[in-house]
């Protein structure tokens, strides 16, 4: 009885392995506007076409000051919902907190072939860098994800963050991160620096703002309301980028 039950439960594993695993992104994006709304009926169109397990934020979920709005919310697609926090969340975490069934700024989540690493980059401290080696170095997913607020690279207004590369960078190395995910520029723009694709996808809601100068990394960059859908096998990641009109902007095929 024993082994039938574990060898079920490895079936169940390798089957969630085997499978795709579909995940969307937004990031910036609890704000009054109109592209708010159209992209998250973007995003319950995908969803009902091709169902997404769980939805990422990227940070600034509600503006100005991280009061949950619980109308933007529910014009999400029905899914769990895992956060990214950032500056503007800052001043209401305990609420985000209550409100996304999350009781920390930096955690893990597993999703078959996806683990995603959500840090904290309002205070990436010594403590959070600890954390964030142990979890990288337990983990067997076939992709790793670091999803964070502030970009390491970005062309946009805010600019990439060098005290983030220099903490992070060595470590995305070490432990094979070939996908890093942030928003708070309010655009889209896919860097690939040493074999690690970043993208800064801030154009979820907020207002869109141009780029000041395009660094050398940068692969694509355009100033248009966006989200990710993420799709992840054992073998391969597809990161497509959509505009307000679900109309494909951009899209990275990764391969182990």
């Amino acid at each position: 009885m024993k082994f039938n039950l574990g060898l079920g439960l490895v079936m169940v594993m390798l089957w969630g392995l085997a499978s795709a695993q579909r995940l969307a992104a937004i990031g910036d994006w609890g704000a009054e506007s109109a592209h708010r709304s159209q992209i998250a009926a973007s995003m319950r169109a995908a969803h009902a076409a091709k169902p997404f397990e769980a939805l990422l934020t990227l940070g600034d979920n509600f503006y100005p000051s991280g009061q949950p709005v619980q109308r933007y919310v529910d014009e999400l697609p029905k899914v769990r919902i895992y956060p990214v926090f950032g500056n503007h969340d800052v001043p209401a975490l305990e609420a985000q907190f209550r409100l996304f069934g999350v009781d920390r700024t930096y955690y893990t989540v597993r999703l078959g072939n996806l683990e995603i690493f959500v840090l904290y980059s309002e205070h990436f401290d010594p403590t959070q860098k600890r954390w964030l080696e142990e979890a990288l170095a337990a983990s067997t997913a076939p992709w790793k994800v670091v999803a964070l607020h502030r970009p390491l690279y970005s062309s946009g207004m805010h600019g990439g963050s060098r005290s983030l590369r220099q903490a992070l960078e060595p470590l995305l190395s070490q432990y094979k991160v070939r996908l890093v995910l942030s928003g708070h520029d309010h655009d889209y723009e896919r860097s690939a620096v040493r074999g690690i694709t970043y993208i800064v996808s801030g154009g979820g809601g907020a207002s869109l703002r141009g780029f000041k100068r395009i660094h050398a990394h940068s692969q694509v960059h355009q100033e248009t309301p966006n989200y990710l859908g993420l799709e992840a096998t054992p073998t391969q990641l597809t990161v497509t980028a959509y505009n307000e009109a679900n109309l494909p902007i951009d899209q990275v095929v990764l391969k182990n």
